[in-house]
């Protein structure tokens, strides 16, 4: 993401249906101050980890646009360093999550933000997808796979919160609900997405992230399948993973709806508290 707006920067064409609406609450009567409280709660509480998860699956699908691919190949982040760049921006997300965009600290991190993207030479609309892997990504990821479905509120609420960051960090033409954002990021991901040595190199580099995160070790190699099984058909195919065997998609399906299950009875008792990292857990 980028401060400087859409002057000067190369990228892909321009979406005819990405038009940002006036108003600041993503167009549904939300305050911001309200969204951001109810995302908070969220992230760092009801689907905190499920979130976490889907946060993940959502950085993954930049690698399938090329322009971001190869980007993200260059500057080596990524390929050579990226359990340190993933949790500095996961802190640093959190830090937002946790803060507010317009506290004191909130104001640092995006500050912090404009500077690292600034860099970035992408299309406005590159950096529209970059947010909707925040956004929608995420969102879409609990509603298939977390121990409860989002709600149209807490859509209501992410939308808000990203599209205030998109405000605030001088990327235009954000759609004004979470409903149009879903159908843009559809389009784009119809047009861009694409295999590329790129998008398999940093598939290959970053996989063992995912599974180190989410699966026990002693699983070995069927992890890694199992990650590839976690990947939806448009988005394996441009970062080269195979598509699992039936047995293995079956099994990882079965996982998921278990894991479901058991975070559905931790939030059923009463003493329930989210396993954030120590990290996120100690932000106020």
């Amino acid at each position: 993401m980028s401060a400087d707006g859409a002057g000067g920067r190369a990228g892909v064409e321009p979406d005819a249906h990405c038009a940002a609406a006036d108003s600041p609450d993503g167009g549904v009567g939300m305050p911001p101050a309200e969204a951001e409280a109810v995302y908070r709660r969220l992230v760092r509480h009801d689907l905190s980890e499920d979130l976490a998860f889907g946060l993940n699956i959502g950085f993954y699908r930049t690698f399938a646009v090329p322009q971001i691919a190869e980007l993200l190949v260059a500057t080596g982040k990524m390929t050579g360093q990226a359990e340190v760049r993933a949790k500095t921006t996961g802190l640093m997300m959190h830090q937002l999550f946790a803060a507010g965009l317009d506290s004191p600290r909130g104001a640092e991190t995006v500050a912090a933000l404009q500077r690292i993207h600034s860099r970035w030479q992408i299309g406005d609309d590159a950096f529209r997808y970059v947010l909707s892997c925040f956004d929608i990504a995420p969102m879409r990821w609990c509603d298939t796979y977390a121990w409860r479905a989002t709600t149209a509120a807490e859509k209501a609420a992410s939308h808000t919160f990203y599209r205030g960051l998109a405000d605030r960090m001088g990327i235009p033409g954000v759609p004004a609900t979470w409903d149009a954002f879903a159908g843009w990021t559809d389009r784009f991901e119809r047009r861009q997405f694409a295999a590329t040595a790129a998008s398999a190199t940093l598939w290959a580099a970053t996989r063992g992230m995912l599974i180190r995160r989410f699966f026990p070790a002693p699983l070995g190699p069927f992890v890694r399948t199992a990650a590839d099984a976690l990947l939806d058909e448009p988005l394996r195919r441009a970062v080269g993973a195979r598509r699992p065997s039936a047995p293995v998609r079956a099994l990882v399906e079965g996982g998921m709806r278990l894991r479901a299950r058991r975070n559905r009875r931790a939030h059923a008792d009463p003493g329930y508290r989210p396993d954030l990292p120590p990290a996120v857990r100690d932000l106020a």
